[in-house]
C-alpha cells in the first residue's frame, strides 16, 4: 500500500517526570524515545518535545466516551476522531486502530471511511503500534511498546483482525511489507534494552511466502545494524519495497550530538534479499539526527533528513536520487540555525520547518511518495503539505483546512492510488479526498 511505501504499480528528567510524560504521549501518539545513552542534554530536548506534543493534543477535541470505556463489543461504532491511525486496501475497505481505556482496537470501514464498526476490542499490541493490511482479511501488527523481556513480536491475522496469533519470528520486528502473500520482516536479534550500554545487534530479513503461515531469513544479512537502547517503541529500521524482489533498508540510530557524520545506513536489494549492496546516505552534519525514506519505484528515492527538535520546529531537508541512491540531489529545505549549529543548506521551495518528523514520528505514517513528481507530508504538530514538482515546492494543503481540518495536531496521510487518499488527525477526524484535489471532513 502506498502509505507504507511498498506497492510497486524529539536540567535531566526525574525518572517519575518521564515516566508520567511517556505514558501520557503512549496514549495519544506514537512515540520514539531517545536511547538513554544520548545524555542529559538529548534527553531533557526529548521530554521538551513529549510534553509540547501532549500539551499540543490536549487542547484537541475530546469525543465519545468510547475511549474511556473499559471494553467494547464487536461491532461498536467507532467515533471518527478516536481513530488514531488508519490504513486502507481499496478506495472503500480499511481499516484503523482506536484507542479505549487501556485497550486499543482494531475498526473497519467498507464505506470509505463514513462510518467504522470494531472488529476487535482489544489487540495484542497496544498502541502505539503499526498495522498493515494486505487485503480485507490478511494483516500485520506489529510496533508498541516493548514486552517486559524487551521483545516486539509480529502478530497476524487472516480472518480481518478477529484473531491473531504471533509470528515465529524475532525477537524485535521493526518493519513490514506485505504484497499479496509475499511478506518481508526487518527483525532486530537483540532484545530492546537487553545490553548495558546499549550494543549495536544485527539485521536480518525474515521472508513468508504463504501470508506469514511459514517463515524463513532470507539469503544474506544485510549489512546493517540497530540499537538496542531501551525505548517506547522500537523503530530504527525503515524498508522501503518497492517490488517482490526490489527494496531498500535504511537502518537509523539517532545522533546524540547532531555534529557527526550521518547515522544512516542505506542497503538494496534487487533479488529478494539473496544479495545487498550498499547506498550513499546523503544527510549532512546537523541534519541526521532523523531520517526516514520513501520512494515510488527501483530508482526513484526520496530520502528526508531531519535535525533535532524543540519548540514545535525541526530543520528539514529532501534528498532525490533518480538512480537508485547512487547520487543524491538536494530538492529543499527548511532551515531552523539554532537547532543545526547555525548550518543552512541552499534551498528553499516550502518544506516546513514547523512539526517534527523522524525520529520524531513514524515515516510510512507521515511521509506518502505517490509518484516520482507527487507526494504528502503530514509533520506531527503541523499540517498537512503536498508536492507535484518532485519535492522541488511544497504548499500547504487549503482544501484541507477548508474542509475543517486544524493545524497543530498528529495523525497519518495515506492513499492507495493517485486519486483516493485519507487524513486521520487524532483526537480530530478523518478526511477523504477522491481526485487528489479536493477534500471532504468524513462524519458530517
Amino acid at each position: 500500500m502506498l502509505e507504507h511505501l511498498d506497492d510497486p504499480s524529539p536540567p535531566e528528567p526525574t525518572a517519575q517526570a518521564l515516566g508520567t510524560v511517556l505514558e501520557r504521549s503512549y496514549r495519544l501518539r506514537r512515540r520514539r524515545s531517545l536511547s538513554a545513552a544520548t545524555g542529559a542534554g538529548v534527553m531533557a530536548l526529548a521530554l521538551g518535545v513529549l510534553i509540547g506534543s501532549v500539551l499540543v493534543r490536549s487542547s484537541a477535541p475530546v469525543s465519545t466516551d468510547f475511549a474511556t470505556r473499559a471494553g467494547v463489543a464487536t461491532g461498536t461504532a467507532v467515533p471518527l476522531s478516536d481513530l488514531e491511525d488508519v490504513t486502507f486496501v481499496s478506495d472503500s475497505v480499511g481499516f484503523g486502530l482506536a484507542g479505549h481505556g487501556a485497550q486499543t482496537a482494531l475498526a473497519e470501514t467498507e464505506n470509505g471511511g463514513d462510518t467504522w464498526q470494531v472488529v476487535q476490542g482489544d489487540l495484542p499490541a497496544k498502541y502505539p503500534t503499526q498495522i498493515l493490511f494486505a487485503n480485507s482479511t490478511r494483516g500485520y501488527l506489529w510496533g508498541g511498546a516493548p514486552s517486559t523481556d524487551g521483545a516486539l513480536p509480529l502478530w497476524l491475522t487472516s480472518d480481518g483482525g478477529r484473531r491473531w496469533v504471533e509470528a515465529p519470528i524475532g525477537p524485535v520486528v521493526s518493519d513490514v511489507s506485505a504484497i499479496g502473500s509475499d511478506v518481508w520482516a526487518m527483525v532486530g536479534t537483540c532484545f530492546i534494552g537487553a545490553s548495558e550500554p546499549a550494543g549495536s545487534c544485527p539485521v536480518i530479513l525474515e521472508v513468508s511466502v504463504d501470508g506469514g503461515a511459514t517463515w524463513a531469513a532470507s539469503g544474506s544479512s544485510p549489512p546493517l545494524t540497530e540499537s538496542s537502547a531501551l525505548s517506547i517503541s522500537d523503530q530504527d529500521v525503515e524498508l522501503a519495497r518497492m517490488t517482490n524482489e526490489h527494496a531498500y533498508v535504511l537502518s537509523f540510530v539517532p545522533n546524540a550530538t547532531g555534529t557527526g557524520s550521518s547515522s544512516g545506513q542505506l542497503v538494496f536489494t534487487s533479488d529478494g534479499g539473496q544479495t545487498w549492496s550498499p547506498r550513499s546516505d546523503p544527510c549532512p552534519s546537523r541534519f541526521d539526527f532523523g531520517e526516514q525514506i520513501a520512494g515510488s519505484g527501483t530508482q526513484d528515492l526520496w530520502l528526508m533528513c531531519a535535525s533535532q527538535a524543540s519548540g514545535g520546529t525541526q530543520a528539514k531537508a529532501l534528498y532525490r536520487s533518480t538512480d537508485g541512491g547512487h547520487n543524491w540531489t538536494l530538492a529543499a529545505a527548511a532551515n531552523a540555525p539554532v537547532l543545526s549549529g547555525n548550518v543552512v543548506l541552499p534551498a528553499g521551495g516550502g518544506l516546513p520547518a514547523g512539526g517534527y518528523v523522524s525520529p520524531y514520528s513514524l515515516g510510512h505514517e507521515d511521509f506518502a511518495v505517490l509518484s516520482p513528481t507527487t507526494a504528502w507530508l503530514f509533520p506531527d504538530r503541523a499540517g498537512v503539505f503536498e508536492t507535484s514538482s518532485g519535492g522541488l515546492r511544497w504548499k500547504p494543503v487549503d482544501a484541507l483546512a477548508n474542509a475543517g481540518f486544524a493545524w497543530g495536531g498528529a495523525g497519518n496521510v495515506v492513499f492507495v492510488n493517485a486519486t483516493h487518499g485519507w487524513v486521520c488527525e487524532t483526537g480530530t477526524g478523518l478526511w477523504r479526498t477522491s481526485d487528489g484535489e479536493s477534500w471532504q471532513r468524513l462524519g458530517q
